[in-house]
């Protein structure tokens, strides 16, 4: 009876080793999905100032709602935040725009570079003309895009190996145990 249990303990370890090496994998997923939601929603509000005629608040709205799913997201809500802000006009743009990202970002996997990057962009939106919006744009798409190409390639290298260092440190645990 004992034995049944050692191999039970032994498998439950193993396989909880393996759980543990897929977490960083997961984060790195998560982490892909919020840089993909960006760029779309950067695409979306290039099209928005660059062809319909709206104030700024509308377009950031339409932008936050693009999307394959209506989920809401990272940057959905900073958009939907600072579209809110802005209508209701309490105070300067930067000042909105700080508080929103804030608010936003609170428990997001994106780095201090890539809110700050972010944060710059949005800067840009609310004092210059709109070519200039939509070439600082572009910019931050382009940016985001290869960001997203390095992310999955980091991604697709790292996975194996975190997966096989979480399957080799539950067995050497169970040997230690056992």
């Amino acid at each position: 009876m004992t034995g049944y249990l050692k191999i039970i303990g032994v498998v439950l370890v193993i396989v909880s080793g393996a759980g543990l090496g897929s977490c960083p994998v997961h984060k790195m997923a998560h982490r892909v999905q919020e840089m993909e939601e960006l760029y779309y929603c950067l695409l979306r509000l290039k099209s928005e100032i660059c062809h319909a005629v709206k104030t700024l608040p509308e377009a950031l709205k339409s932008a936050a709602e693009c999307g394959k799913e209506k989920r809401s997201g990272v940057y959905k809500d900073a958009m939907c935040l600072i579209a809110k802000r802005m209508e209701e006009g309490q105070s300067a743009y930067a000042v909105l725009l700080k508080k929103a990202a804030d608010e936003a970002f609170r428990g997001s996997v994106l780095t201090e570079e890539e809110k700050d990057a972010f944060m710059q962009t949005f800067l840009s939106l609310g004092g210059a003309d709109r070519q200039k919006q939509i070439q600082a744009l572009e910019y931050y798409a382009e940016t985001v895009r290869l960001a997203i190409n390095e992310e999955k390639q980091k991604k697709k290298e790292r996975a194996y190996l975190y997966r096989s260092l979480g399957i080799l440190g539950g067995i050497f645990l169970s040997v230690l145990l056992y």
